[in-house]
């Protein structure tokens, strides 16, 4: 795979959790640009619930364009997150190659998975302690919906085209074979959310981008691991001793 030459070919191999944070150092002031303005699409819907008093077609408004603009600038963050770890250049045009591929495809495919997410965790809360039966099973596959939806982005942005059964069926395939290495991303990747939502500031600026390169790195580790297994296997096969 050309990605991991590159990778090598520009600094020292490092696994899937710091790497990240290599492309970090390296990209620091675009990926902070690029990390406000995905934050800029969620802002309206921020205003809407903490400020009740706004008349309610203005909430309704507000929190229906931050509903519909953040799930193509999370697609978009995930192409650029690829891209950055690919080592090449962030730039705007880049980004607006970026969004005309990648936003109508994310808007599609991307926000049923998360409306699932979203719905299983609005039952979890609303149900709380009266049906405990219903909020195990609901708590359990949002947990495995959130362990999945660690490879969605990447796998979008690899492929726009994919279907959604596609999307469903790789994300939950990378789940049941590592999911070691899956929790342990989720992981790291949830510690930077709470981190980012206590701050504030980390979310404004930095941690969505840390997770999506994450997730990016994650995926892309995995997707190696299966091709060199796959030449393996071949080679094994067409060896004379086999």
């Amino acid at each position: 795979m050309a990605f991991f030459g590159d990778i090598g070919a520009r600094d020292e191999p490092r696994g899937p959790i710091w790497a990240p944070f290599a492309v970090i150092r390296d990209n620091v002031e675009r990926l902070v640009a690029i990390n406000i303005v995905w934050f800029l699409q969620l802002l309206p819907g921020i205003l809407a619930l903490a400020f009740p008093q706004l008349p309610t077609w203005l909430r309704i408004a507000l929190g229906a364009y931050s509903a519909t603009a953040a799930i193509p600038a999370t697609g978009v963050l995930y192409a650029l997150a690829i891209a950055a770890s690919r080592g090449e250049h962030l730039s705007a045009e880049l980004t607006r190659q970026y969004l005309r591929d990648v936003a109508v495809p994310s808007l599609r495919k991307l926000t049923p998975l998360y409306g699932v997410f979203g719905a299983l965790v609005w039952l979890v809360v609303l149900l709380g302690r009266d049906v405990p039966s219903v909020t195990t099973v609901a708590t359990l596959f949002a947990l495995l919906w959130y362990l999945c939806a660690g490879y969605w982005g990447p796998l979008l942005a690899t492929d726009p085209r994919a279907p959604v059964s596609f999307l469903v069926k790789q994300s939950i395939g990378l789940v049941w074979h590592y999911p070691g290495e899956t929790l342990a991303t989720a992981s790291v990747a949830a510690f930077a959310l709470v981190i980012g939502f206590v701050s504030i500031g980390g979310l404004v600026l930095i941690v969505p981008v840390v997770v999506a390169l994450l997730h990016t790195w994650r995926y892309l580790d995995l997707v190696e691991r299966e091709r060199r297994s796959r030449v393996q296997e071949e080679v094994g096969v067409g060896s004379p001793g086999a």
